[in-house]
């Protein structure tokens, strides 16, 4: 076989197995939190209570993103934990949006923070419109070594300044300067694009000159090769005299803007890469002992049916009237109260949530059925559940007594697929 054959065989190959990517990734393909296994979402973070303060704003206002979030006692052993480093974010298409300051449990979030599992967190991140747009946006946290987290997004609207004003952006520096952030340096930035855009044109002109890119001296690599001889010899002298000087060129460029920027802002402080210590907070778990039987996904019937022995220590009847996984509400219609629906809030299934007894009296121990049935199972590709090689869930249970106090817990085990 020639060598043009074979390259031409190396193509096809490589134009078939990116295809063959395409096709695969279009269908994983989602938005926000869709696009996350169903596994992970459900046994990572639970996400609950976010609110905006304003869903429609224009440039220049501020928004208030508060929620809370529980970490799963049922994280995935194969998935980077909490531990390594957390960072709180938001997640949006695009710079719509600049942060003005976040906080974990108060504690502001300047840098990074280590999590503990099976603890509570409050957040609040303050944001100001930038751009004007129809945004999703999501509260979510950067674990480090297994990516972002997403929770429930929301909608919101930004219309543009009166006037159509710019975006404007100003702090006050340690010397006392006011100055544009988006606008200061951006005249540096240009320079820095135009060199180094020069050097690479420059570099390409020189290959382009003597008629030997990338192809070419591939050919001349692989008849060399087949001939038994040494593919470096097909360097010249000149070659490597041109690629010396670039390099040069290249580290004098960078040694020179070091010195300058060094000497021009002689006041500076580097980026802090230390942690911030956060205090998590413990579920306010009732007087509900909760173990779980058996677990089921129903793929025909879109909802997953759990079966666990309950027992009340307390005094008080108890009532379920909620059951939260991977982002998704099932609300249980028959409860006395519920935790509160918010306006223009997605991934509720008013009617999902059906128990097996009405209430828990106390001391008593009981086998409670729970069955969360929803359409929300498909849309939000929770079907993946079936294909998962560690087949377990997790999901938060909230319940009350009959005076109105609110309480949640964290259950989970191991699920069985059912296909019928």
């Amino acid at each position: 076989m020639s060598i043009s054959s074979k390259f031409c065989t190396i193509g096809l190959r490589a134009l078939l197995a990116v295809g063959l990517c395409v096709l695969m990734v279009s269908g994983a393909f989602a938005h926000g939190e869709r696009a996350q296994l169903a596994g992970m979402r459900m046994r990572t973070v639970h996400w609950f209570d976010t609110q905006v303060s304003v869903t429609d704003l224009t440039v220049g206002d501020e928004i208030t993103v508060t929620g809370k979030f529980l970490t799963s006692e049922y994280w995935p052993a194969q998935l980077a934990g909490l531990e390594g480093g957390v960072f709180l974010n938001v997640g949006v298409p695009g710079p719509a949006f600049i942060r003005i300051r976040s906080r974990l449990n108060g504690v502001p979030m300047v840098r990074s923070t280590r999590l503990e599992k099976g603890q509570v967190y409050e957040y609040e991140v303050l944001l100001k419109a930038r751009v004007p747009g129809r945004y999703h946006l999501h509260p979510l946290l950067n674990v480090k070594d297994s990516g972002s987290l997403v929770g429930k997004g929301i909608w919101l609207e930004v219309a543009a300044a009166p006037g159509n004003e710019p975006f404007v952006n100003e702090l006050e520096t340690m010397q006392g300067d006011v100055i544009n952030l988006e606008t200061y340096g951006l005249g540096a930035v240009k320079v820095w694009h135009i060199i180094w855009l020069v050097m690479g044109l420059a570099w390409l002109l020189f290959w382009l000159v003597r008629k030997e890119l990338f192809i070419p001296r591939m050919l001349w690599v692989q008849r060399a090769k087949d001939a038994d001889e040494n593919p470096s010899d097909i360097i010249s002298r000149r070659e490597f005299i041109v690629a010396g000087v670039f390099f040069a060129v290249t580290l004098a460029v960078i040694l020179t803007g070091y010195l300058y920027t060094d000497a021009k802002y002689p006041t500076t402080i580097p980026l802090q890469t230390g942690f911030i210590d956060v205090e998590g907070t413990l579920a306010p778990e009732g007087a509900l002992d909760i173990v779980v039987e058996k677990a089921s996904y129903k793929l025909g019937g879109r909802s997953l049916e759990v079966r666990a022995q309950m027992t009340n220590r307390g005094d008080r009847p108890l009532q379920i009237s909620e059951l939260l996984t991977a982002n998704i509400r099932f609300i249980n219609p028959d409860a006395d109260q519920t935790m509160p629906i918010f306006p223009d809030e997605g991934l509720v299934a008013p009617r999902g949530l059906k128990t097996s007894t009405d209430s828990i009296a106390p001391g008593e121990t009981v086998v409670v059925s729970l069955l969360a049935a929803d359409s929300l199972w498909e849309t939000q590709r929770m079907t993946g559940l079936i294909a998962d090689p560690d087949s377990r869930f997790a999901a938060m249970l909230f319940y009350h007594d009959d005076a109105g106090e609110q309480y949640y817990q964290e259950i989970g085990g191991y699920i069985v697929p059912s296909f019928f």
